[in-house]
Formats: structure tokens, C-alpha cells, sequence
């Protein structure tokens, strides 16, 4: 059987005997994937650095067809890597947060190369400390959109009219509500907490990374995806009780009323 080439983001790498790994990448060809190194472990290997976590590399694999068995490491060429993101506390959270996540999400097949595309661009920025918070944000919320269960950020989810002014992202239905199907006791939220889902429904990540957008929206945006991604989808974020607890992403009760 002849060895496949991939392009991949190593985003787990654990020990698997004395030499070898268990190496999970996110690929350009095949989004996630999981093969063993075998002998990665030794001073000698030349495959060594290549699988290290927060790596870019060309790897040539035998890749198993069959679910029960694991594919095996050929050959692995370190093209770009990602450690100045673990010397930064705050940068590694976020970094950890996205792999997590990568891990845990089921890609469709034709959005492989577009997460891809996605991922190399975010951590290029978090790595040069690039706004890396936002870059993070921007990265996990078009992740959703990109998933079989997106946020319904195309019209009203009530009337399904386009036509009429959006208002409110209504949490419980994960969509948008127009003016004129607000129910009792719906408050119309700020136009910039609106703009910003609706950048995020037609503009691309590397637009809306570069935008100036008011914080307490983005912070808002946030406790909404990550509600979003351990309430509805069920995932475990891992260390994201570190961002919770931090005054920088809570909203004090006063300002959050325009946004409930």
C-alpha cells in the first residue's frame, strides 16, 4: 500500500510506548485524523519535530480503511510552527480551546479545506500576538457556521422574511428575530451586537478579524458560542473555565439588560 500525503496542524501528540506517539492532526485533505509515529521518541528520528502540538507539517502516511485499525507515520517534514502560542498563558488557552473543539466536531467533507484555510490563518495571528483574543473568537463562532448546526443568521427564524429590520439574536432559538415578531418582554438589542452576526454570516474571518468592533459585543458574542458549544452540541472545552472566571470576558449586569 503506497503512502498519502497530507498537509495537517498537529493538535494532540501523547505517548504511546517507550519510542512511539499517537499523533491527532486537522488536515488540509481529510480534516481530523489520528496515526501512530513509531519511533518518534528517539534522539535520532528525523520524524521528531514534526509532531510536536501547534506544528504545521507535511506527513506521509499509510492510512488505514478501516475504522479498527490505525494509520502509521511514514515521514514527517515540519513546515511551520506555532510554539511561541504556549509561552503566552492566555494564548495557550485559546489555542487549546480551538483544538479541543477540532477534536471533538464532525467535519463535512467539503469544508475540510476551509477550516484548514481557517485554522493556519488563526493561529498565525495568536501566534504573533495578533489580537489574539478576537482571532480566537472569530475562529471558534465561524467554526459553527461551518457545521451541520449553524446559527440562523439568514433573516428572521419566525416570519423567514429577509426583508424587514433584524433586531435581536434570540438565545433560545439560536437565530434572528426581525421588528416585527418581537414577543412581550423582547428587548431590541444594540445595532453593533447585530452587525457584528451579520458580518459573521456573510464576511469572511480574515474581514471580520480586522474590523473595529465594541468589545462588550465581542464579549457578549463569546459567552453566547460557548454556551452554545457545551449546551446545544454537547462538546467539553477543556480549559475554559480559565476564560470565565476573568473580568475581561464578563459583562456587568447593567450593560448586560441591553443585551438580554
Amino acid at each position: 500500500m503506497g503512502a498519502t500525503k497530507i498537509n495537517a496542524v498537529v493538535i494532540e501528540s501523547n505517548d504511546f510506548d517507550d519510542y512511539a506517539k499517537i499523533v491527532k492532526v486537522f488536515s488540509k485533505q481529510f480534516g481530523k485524523l489520528s496515526f501512530m509515529a513509531p519511533g518518534v521518541n528517539k534522539s535520532t528520528s528525523k520524524n521528531k519535530y514534526s509532531i510536536q502540538t501547534f506544528s504545521w507539517s507535511d506527513f506521509e502516511i499509510f492510512k488505514s480503511r478501516r475504522e479498527d485499525r490505525v494509520s502509521k507515520l511514514k515521514t514527517g517534514v515540519l513546515k511551520k510552527e506555532y510554539f511561541n502560542i504556549a509561552k503566552n498563558y492566555n494564548n495557550y488557552v485559546y489555542g487549546s480551546i480551538m483544538f479541543k473543539i477540532l477534536d471533538q466536531i464532525e467535519q463535512i467533507s467539503n469544508k475540510n479545506y476551509k477550516i484548514f484555510k481557517m485554522l493556519t490563518f488563526t493561529l498565525e495571528n495568536i501566534s504573533n500576538n495578533k489580537n489574539p483574543f478576537i482571532n480566537y473568537l472569530f475562529f471558534i463562532t465561524h467554526l459553527i457556521q461551518e457545521t451541520i448546526q449553524p446559527f440562523r443568521l439568514n433573516g428572521c427564524i419566525r416570519c423567514k422574511k429577509t426583508t424587514f429590520p433584524i433586531v435581536r439574536f434570540e438565545y433560545s432559538e439560536n437565530g434572528f428575530v426581525c421588528a416585527r415578531c418581537l414577543w412581550p418582554g423582547e428587548i431590541v438589542q444594540p445595532d453593533s451586537f447585530i452587525r457584528v452576526l451579520v458580518n459573521i454570516h456573510k464576511k469572511t474571518i480574515h474581514f471580520n478579524v480586522e474590523q473595529k468592533y465594541e468589545y462588550t459585543d465581542l464579549i457578549v458574542i463569546h459567552n453566547i458560542v460557548v454556551n452554545y458549544y457545551e449546551n446545544n452540541l454537547g462538546f467539553y472545552l477543556g480549559p475554559i473555565y480559565l476564560l470565565k472566571d476573568t473580568v475581561a470576558l464578563n459583562v456587568n449586569e447593567k450593560v448586560a439588560e441591553h443585551y438580554k
